[in-house]
């Protein structure tokens, strides 16, 4: 097992091809079963995005992305936050640069409308990362399978969109458990999904559908969180 885990040991740069395998356009699901997986692909992200010059909008659900960031300094990671902005749906803990909120609507096409108008008002002619938190707790409030639908084509439509680089970040444990589980039309639109998994001391990333698989030959790589602390 342990010669297993070195052979698949991820780099920094196996990492930032990973980012780079990633297009303009696409959808990057990100499935997290880990116990520190969102936030470490979060900090990475974020680093990603600010070394290349990339601008940030994080849709903030229900303060997901406010409590990455609490995890954040308890576990003394600090990313740079100047290149981010936040659009934040509900909640009321607010943190970085809050470019917009939305009030939750139970009507999922009114609320998607009115994040849409948010987004191009924020972000312009810009290309820039796209990174949803919360997506769960939203699909979650949705009253039946017909919401979720409406969510999931709006998804499907944005498909192409060469300005944005969007990743949604999915707390799968959460989300197995609705009584109706989206994730099978979650992935079916997605353009890559990865999934994150404890796996000892490690973080264990799972391609199971990703451009990186074509174009490295792998279909898992494994993390040391340390690694990726020392890496920004």
């Amino acid at each position: 097992m342990v010669g297993v885990e070195l052979r698949g040991l991820a780099s920094k740069d196996d990492v930032i091809s990973m980012f780079n395998s990633v297009r303009f356009g696409g959808l990057t699901l990100m499935e997290n079963y880990s116990t520190i997986g969102a936030e470490l692909a979060l900090y990475a992200l974020l680093n990603y995005a600010y070394e290349r010059g990339l601008p940030v909008l994080v849709e903030d659900i229900f303060d997901a992305f406010a409590g990455y960031v609490r995890h954040f300094d308890v576990m003394g990671l600090t990313p740079p936050m100047e290149h981010v902005g936040v659009l934040k749906i509900g909640g009321v803990d607010e943190v970085g640069h809050v470019v917009d909120k939305i009030q939750f609507e139970a009507d999922p096409a009114l609320y998607l409308q009115k994040k849409e108008r948010a987004i191009a008002k924020a972000m312009g002619d810009d290309r820039y990362v796209y990174i949803v938190t919360g997506f769960e707790r939203l699909l979650g409030f949705q009253r039946d399978v017909k919401g979720v639908y409406v969510i999931v084509n709006h998804l499907r439509e944005n498909l192409g969109n060469d300005r944005r680089m969007s990743f949604n970040i999915i707390e799968g444990n959460v989300i197995r458990g609705f009584p109706t589980n989206p994730l099978p039309l979650l992935e079916g639109v997605a353009t890559s999904v990865i999934e994150l998994h404890d796996h000892g001391d490690m973080l264990r990333l799972r391609f199971r559908k990703s451009i990186f698989t074509f174009l490295e030959g792998r279909n898992e790589v494994f993390l040391q969180p340390a690694d990726v602390v020392g890496w920004w």
